[in-house]
């Protein structure tokens, strides 16, 4: 008999263990970025209503992994998003408030002073591209950290890009996309922010 294989017989299945390895790897893969507790613990935070119950929004917040300082209010939804422990990557000092909802890319970390506000709709990107050929313009990407030093006012809808640090006691204009360092004591605003004058 003929050990030749008759070219219309099914092929040899892969054995099982394969199989069930390439499924764990799949799944590991697609789940990489996902920790139940955060995912749970920030899911119950965005069902509190804006502007109440803000203590307990702090505590699932830290209950996360967030280091949170005394005294401040979060009085809405944080979305935090990255590769990794994005929990352990964005820190806020002491006496600072919040008014969210705010998004923070958390590919490298993000740290708030003390006594920072922040009004609505605050979007804090921490990943860049470099511009790639023709035939794909996105190109590798660059984490760099933020910085928000103490006593700095942030205006609603701001957009802060990475690397950037804002001095301490600095205001940044409603509106503002920050694309380069902001000096201690000075008020910015416009795309791209640009100092407007120096505060006293």
């Amino acid at each position: 008999m003929s050990d030749e294989v008759h070219p219309y017989s099914e092929p040899v299945s892969a054995p099982i263990p394969g199989r069930l390895g390439k499924v764990a790897s799949v799944l590991r893969s697609e789940t990489e970025g996902w920790h139940f507790r955060v995912w749970f613990l920030f899911g119950l935070a965005s069902f509190l209503p804006h502007f109440a119950f803000n203590r307990v929004r702090i505590l699932l917040y830290r209950l996360a992994g967030v280091a949170i300082g005394a005294r401040t209010t979060i009085s809405g939804q944080i979305e935090l998003s990255g590769p990794g422990a994005v929990q352990q990557k964005f820190s806020v000092g002491t006496d600072c408030l919040i008014t969210a909802p705010l998004y923070a890319d958390v590919c490298s970390p993000i740290t708030l002073g003390d006594r920072v506000w922040i009004g609505h709709h605050v979007v804090l990107i921490t990943t860049n591209h470099e511009i790639g050929t023709e035939r794909q313009r996105c190109g590798g990407w660059k984490p760099s950290p933020i910085v928000i030093g103490d006593g700095v006012w942030i205006g609603a809808r701001v957009t802060i890009l990475p690397g950037v640090t804002i001095g301490q006691g600095a205001v940044v204009a409603a509106g503002a996309v920050v694309t380069k360092d902001v000096l201690p004591n000075t008020l910015v605003g416009g795309v791209p922010a640009k100092i407007l004058r120096t505060l006293e």
